[in-house]
């Protein structure tokens, strides 16, 4: 897999589009490597099939992030569902009119802090997929937002979304 290329004094813009850059290089392939495992898994597990393609395809990418003093700000607690190292299930949401039958969308977010210890910002991942089959029809797509309170990224991402 292609590397990510991060910096510790990068902003929350210049992170989210290195995992960008990472995730457009390496999505494709991780899908193809795994589509006929994931794709027989599927009808046991259903959606949980995404979580075992995205816990192939970010964890050497956060892991990179987190070695440049990068942290979620909030950290997983006790029966938290996370995702790929990074991705708290509680910090998503996924509505049915976003995508429709056979293309949903769930929304992901990370408020992140650098080495300092401050908030710069949140990382924001859109996962396009399907209830009907097992099937990531398009990139998954990383971006940032300023905004770092709870109520505000969900007004956001359902702005985005409409």
């Amino acid at each position: 897999m292609s590397l990510l290329t991060v910096k510790p004094e990068m902003s929350i813009g210049q992170v989210a589009a290195a995992l960008s850059e990472y995730v457009e290089l390496n999505w494709k392939n991780v899908l193809q490597t795994n589509y006929q495992e994931l794709t027989s898994l599927f009808p046991e597990l259903e959606d949980s099939t995404y979580g075992l393609y995205l816990d192939r395809l970010i964890p050497q990418a956060w892991q990179e992030i987190e070695r440049c003093g990068f942290q979620a700000a909030e950290p997983a607690g006790e029966g938290d569902f996370v995702i790929a190292g990074c991705l708290n299930f509680r910090n998503s949401i996924e509505k049915a009119e976003w995508g429709g039958p056979g293309r949903e969308i769930r929304v992901f977010w990370i408020v992140l802090n650098n080495g300092h210890n401050q908030t710069i910002g949140t990382l924001v991942l859109e996962f396009a997929h399907s209830h009907l089959q097992f099937d990531v029809p398009e990139l998954p797509k990383f971006s940032a937002l300023a905004e770092t309170d709870r109520r505000e990224i969900k007004s956001k991402i359902s702005q985005k979304q409409k």
